[in-house]
């Protein structure tokens, strides 16, 4: 009787156990480990930077050609492609430009806003100066280009980031027209949502459950969409996280759900409290880790002055965790 009471809890406890890992692996667990660690790929507005899990910089690219960095992505071959103002690059971890999509120079009339790593080595590139939303291959040939429904005059404030959804559709962020566009490979609307007059939307990330999340940079809130226009989530300045939510842009959606996120020092002014760079948060809202300005400049980055406020910026943009499925940022 001993040894079967013995033999019963072991097998008890070893299928315990092994309905554990199963649920581990198939991330219906979440909840078991809520922060699994984070390693950092930021965009900002003069280059790209690599931070470890314990925000200590371990990579940093600057080049006096790059500016307006919105769109950052970290490789499967370990290659960095970003977008910036007048272009798309990919480097390498020794910082040589291994790919190159350039568009002219002419500032006011041209503007490259995001970049998205497809399938096949492929592209797809936001051309905001010329209101097209392309697919480039490596030998940089366009192979499918998409009249984008006219953006306004400004080519800066026309559109902030596109993504290629996982149905095969182009979700499009229309600043000053303060809406999200979803088009097909022929440039038609097979969805769209109007936003509220006080809101600019930086990017449309398409969730696994078909919603649609939504930073928007003037407002300070972050909603999520479902297909029938309804908000199902929403994160805003009533939210109390312990620090004032600024110009919310780049999202990274993880595997458990939460959302980690970029609280950009863009056009801040003096009064506003901007030390929190980025932070994690679940969906109930619990903030589970915080990049602040201090990370950043213990190991080196420099702030700038920006011109329009006078106040010293660090101007992230663009965020991804790394080993994070690439679909959801």
């Amino acid at each position: 009787m001993i040894n079967r009471k013995f033999n019963m809890k072991y097998i008890t406890s070893l299928g315990i156990a092994l309905l554990a890992c199963v649920a581990l692996q198939s991330g219906s667990a979440s909840s078991a480990d809520p922060n699994p660690g984070h390693r950092l790929l930021i965009g900002y507005g003069e280059g790209v930077l690599e931070l470890d899990e314990k925000n200590h910089t371990v990579w940093h690219y600057q080049n006096p050609e790059i500016e307006l960095v919105y769109d950052a992505w970290k490789l499967e071959n370990g290659n960095i492609l970003f977008s910036h103002r007048f272009g798309v690059r990919e480097v390498n971890a020794a910082k040589e430009t291994v790919w190159d999509f350039k568009v002219a120079r002419e500032k006011g009339k041209q503007e490259i806003n995001s970049c998205q790593p497809l399938k096949g080595g492929k592209t797809l590139i936001l051309d905001c100066g010329n209101q097209k939303l392309l697919e480039v291959n490596r030998q940089k040939k366009v192979t499918l280009s998409i009249d984008l429904p006219d953006g306004g005059k400004n080519p800066h404030n026309r559109y902030m980031q596109a993504r290629k959804t996982p149905e095969g559709t182009y979700l499009i962020s229309y600043r000053d027209h303060k809406k999200i566009l979803e088009l097909n490979a022929d440039g038609d609307v097979v969805w769209q949502y109007a936003l509220k007059d006080n809101d600019r939307p930086f990017t449309a990330i398409r969730l696994a459950n078909g919603r649609t999340l939504v930073p928007n940079i003037t407002s300070n809130r972050i909603i999520e969409i479902g297909r029938d226009g309804k908000i199902r989530w929403e994160m805003n300045t009533k939210d109390d996280l312990g620090f004032q939510i600024l110009y919310p842009v780049g999202v990274h959606v993880r595997k458990n759900g939460n959302l980690v996120v970029i609280n950009s020092d863009y056009h801040h002014k003096k009064g506003m409290n901007n030390d929190v760079q980025a932070f994690e948060i679940n969906r109930e809202k619990q903030v589970l880790w915080k990049l602040m300005k201090a990370d950043l400049e213990k190991d080196g980055k420099v702030p700038v002055v920006e011109r329009g406020t006078k106040m010293p910026s660090h101007h992230l943009l663009s965020i991804q965790v790394i080993g994070e499925p690439l679909e959801l940022k």
